[in-house]
């Protein structure tokens, strides 16, 4: 049986999340500080969504947060295409669960049939099975891209790896998705 795994993630430029830019003149993870923050976890099961709207969705999440400190978003899909949005949030205030639900069935047609579920999150759990990324600011978006991809494959992360570095108004945005396919993995429960 074949489990699809798409993982898009970002690096806050030492640290993993979907959606970050480097606040600070600190490279080195920033773990401690995230670990204090207030998480959720967005379970959206029964959609079938394309990496636009995975995107569109995961942005919107975190739009109702303020002060991001990380975000993760996983797409799993198992060998019949059934699939399963996680987006993990960490930030210094969040949405209420059912103004974040209401907010993403009004804003995506996609969704209606699908079974949206909020919870808490922790950051320590989240992490934990994370790749830990230095990268110095004074890279290069194509040096750091470079940096980016070595220290993942140095830390074993396996399959198709696309990264992307972009300097910004409001820092560093570094966005990183790991396609990966496991035969041994048994399928999702809805």
């Amino acid at each position: 049986m074949l489990k699809h795994l798409l993982i898009p993630l970002a690096l806050a430029l030492g640290f993993v999340g979907l959606v970050g830019c480097q606040h600070d003149d600190v490279t080195s993870p920033h773990a401690a500080e995230i670990a204090q923050l207030p998480g959720l976890r967005v379970t959206i099961a029964g959609a079938d969504l394309p990496q636009d709207k995975v995107q569109a969705i995961a942005k919107f999440v975190e739009g109702k947060s303020t002060d991001t400190g990380a975000a993760m978003v996983r797409v799993k899909k198992d060998d019949k295409g059934a699939g399963t949005l996680e987006i993990e949030l960490f930030a210094k205030t969040l949405p209420q669960d059912s103004a974040l639900i209401e907010g993403l069935q009004a804003s995506f047609p996609e969704l209606a049939g699908a079974s949206i579920n909020v919870n808490t999150a922790s950051a320590e759990e989240a992490l934990a099975p994370m790749p830990v990324i230095e990268v110095s600011k004074e890279l290069s978006p194509a040096e750091a891209q470079a940096e980016i991809a070595e220290q993942l494959k140095a830390q074993g992360v396996e399959g198709e790896i696309k990264i992307d570095v972009k300097d910004g108004p409001e820092g560093r945005r570094v966005e990183v998705k790991v396609e990966k396919q496991h035969e041994d993995a048994p399928p999702l429960q809805n």
